[in-house]
């Protein structure tokens, strides 16, 4: 695969957790965006690269876009976010604003997004990884919503509830989640993140 120079290339990373046993689970929802932005812009199927990240490279406008799976368990997505960084040569200094993160977060009610950049983690065990690997926390990251909606389901282990299986009567909400986070993306690809922040942040 042809490394990009860097200057107009977005590398975009989905977090999940690899294997059949955790597709379509909430901890799982970032590799859930990335694949339906490629299926949507018609992108190649995604490929191995580095030894532990599938990656799907395709052109939006001007821009090379890099959408990155990482095959090493979600407590360890850094040394794959790093690996990408340094096998594309994206970066250089401290200009981190073409890296971009895509997380499930308890925090936000399910069906609704918020970007953010330059935040913590916010015990995010993923995000936390990336931070530390990268040496930084000043990148911009798509927040997808998985805040249980019940009581019953509020009192579930968090370890547990990430790894829960999204039910077919909650598809709908999570399938909202990733069609905003995909409007998002674009926004932010066509018009810049403060903008894309002023219209999707809700």
């Amino acid at each position: 695969m042809t490394k990009d120079n860097g200057q107009k290339a977005v590398l975009i990373i989905g977090l999940g957790n690899p294997g059949k046993d955790y597709r379509n689970t909430r901890h799982s929802l970032g590799f859930m965006a990335v694949e339906a932005f490629a299926k949507k812009h018609s992108f190649p199927d995604f490929s191995m690269v580095e030894d532990n990240t599938m990656v799907s490279t395709g052109n939006l406008g001007d821009k090379t876009i890099i959408l990155a799976k990482p095959q090493t368990f979600m407590n360890k997505s850094g040394y794959s976010a790093k690996r990408l960084a340094k096998h594309y040569s994206l970066f250089k200094g401290k200009d981190f604003s073409n890296f971009w993160v895509i997380n499930d977060d308890l925090d936000i009610e399910q069906g609704k997004i918020k970007i953010v950049q330059n935040r913590g983690a916010a015990g995010h065990k993923g995000v936390q990884s990336i931070i530390d690997q990268m040496k930084t926390k000043n990148f911009v990251r798509f927040r997808l919503g998985i805040q249980p909606k019940t009581e019953t389901q509020k009192k579930i282990p968090t370890e547990k509830l990430v790894l829960k299986k999204i039910s077919p009567e909650e598809q709908v909400e999570f399938d909202k989640a990733v069609d905003l986070a995909i409007a998002a993306i674009e926004a932010s690809i066509n018009g810049g993140i403060e903008k894309a922040m002023t219209e999707y942040n809700q």
